[in-house]
């Protein structure tokens, strides 16, 4: 652990190796440790200054794991990049680049093939396209997706958070087996028009536990005679324009623990609705309005809810 601004460092064997604010004088000592497995950036978001990130890093070859959130790289034609030595970095399994300010990734991401966990949140939306169809191996895909997003074998997939609706609509989602957590948003740098969602759409997701939908259109009901049913859904949160509820929310969702309705302009009474949740504990009801003066709930509803949130 690298946290003491005037403490003597050095280590030519230790594994895994964390820097504590400091990032610039550490690199500035230009430490050599081929061994290192591990490299973890905690503090205040801070400049990188010069180009010692690359002469170090670039002899990294064994490096698996690579956070480097709230580091701020030089910028390149007017906006924040990657350094290109991390392209080299072939074994990594963990790239965290959270608060990075960064507005895109460069196309040597997909030099990492071994690649399992890419955390860009906290930064800019993604506009451009993104090629992942080289990493076969990514479980967990965390950033803000506007462009579309090319995604090949994703039977390890299990996090993708967030993707516009409208790179959402390119994808095959039938290949997304093993998908648990989804959040899906509308954006205004891509023509949403024609993109539409509703509960069909997710019916292939035989494993989502968690579903986040921030959109303007989608129907919480489906087109077809059969009822979509997501068995293993636990946690639902919606922010898109439903007027009204479901009579059989606890059909559709019989496994749901958490819910969370964001912005929505209710003009019937939802409680009847969602008191037939039979394994609701938290229910939130945040900045949505209700054309009625009343709300009510029987005495046998809501037999497991713990927490009641209005706000």
């Amino acid at each position: 652990v690298y946290d003491d601004p005037v403490a003597q460092y050095s280590s030519a064997t230790c594994r895994r190796e964390v820097v504590h604010h400091q990032i610039n004088r550490y690199l500035s000592e230009k430490h050599r440790n081929k061994r290192m497995r591990s490299f973890l950036f905690f503090g205040e978001s801070e400049d990188l200054v010069g180009r010692d990130f690359e002469t170090i890093y670039l002899k990294l070859k064994l490096l698996r794991v690579l956070d480097l959130g709230g580091v701020r790289f030089p910028c390149e034609e007017g906006k924040k990049s990657l350094p290109e030595v991390i392209g080299d970095l072939i074994h990594l399994r963990y790239l965290g680049i959270a608060d990075t300010f960064l507005s895109n990734l460069p196309s040597f991401i997909s030099n990492l093939r071994f690649l399992q966990t890419l955390d860009a949140s906290g930064n800019e939306s993604i506009r451009q396209t993104i090629d992942l169809r080289n990493l076969t191996s990514l479980r967990h895909v965390i950033g803000k997706f506007v462009g579309e997003l090319l995604i090949g074998d994703t039977v390890n997939l299990q996090t993708l958070r967030s993707i516009s609706s409208y790179s959402w609509s390119k994808l095959n989602h039938e290949v997304f087996i093993n998908l648990r957590d989804l959040e899906i948003f509308d954006s205004m740098w891509v023509d949403q028009r024609g993109v539409s969602l509703d509960l069909a759409s997710f019916s292939k997701l035989k494993n989502l536990r968690a579903l986040t939908l921030k959109v303007s259109t989608f129907k919480l009901s489906s087109e077809s005679e059969e009822t979509v049913r997501f068995q293993t859904l636990v946690e639902l949160t919606l922010r898109c324009d439903i007027r009204r509820l479901p009579k059989d929310m606890d059909v559709i969702f019989p496994s749901l623990e958490s819910l969370t309705l964001v912005r929505l302009c209710l003009e019937e009474d939802p409680m009847p609705a969602l008191e037939k949740l039979q394994r609701l504990e938290d229910l939130s009801l945040t900045n949505c309005s209700y054309s009625e003066t009343k709300m009510s709930i029987s005495a046998q509803g809501f037999s497991r809810l713990n927490k009641l949130e209005l706000f």
